[in-house]
């Protein structure tokens, strides 16, 4: 997707796009994946990009109210972020 692409999909749910937001939208909605935060934050810090990790927190958990993302629950410490907000089956390799 490319910038304009995804701040037109924030617009779409009602997001104002932010340097920031436009930073982790790029990187959740960029593919069908189940990121963590600090994932998240890994990806748009090694573009050079500065960001806190509270900033990523609060962003994804915007997205998450407005409909943009869903979490997924692997177990009560770890929380992944979901761009396919369709129903859909998750399958989970327990160590």
């Amino acid at each position: 997707m490319t910038r304009d692409e995804i701040s037109q999909r924030l617009e779409e749910f009602g997001v104002q796009p932010t340097i920031q937001r436009l930073d982790v939208a790029g990187v959740i909605l960029s593919r069908p994946q189940h990121a963590s935060a600090d994932q998240i934050l890994a990806a748009i810090q090694a573009t050079g990009s500065r960001i806190s990790k509270a900033t990523v927190y609060n962003t994804l958990n915007l997205f998450c109210e407005c409909g943009l993302l869903r979490t997924v629950n692997v177990d009560p410490t770890r929380q992944y972020y979901d761009p396919t907000i369709q129903p859909h089956h998750h399958f989970y390799n327990v160590d």
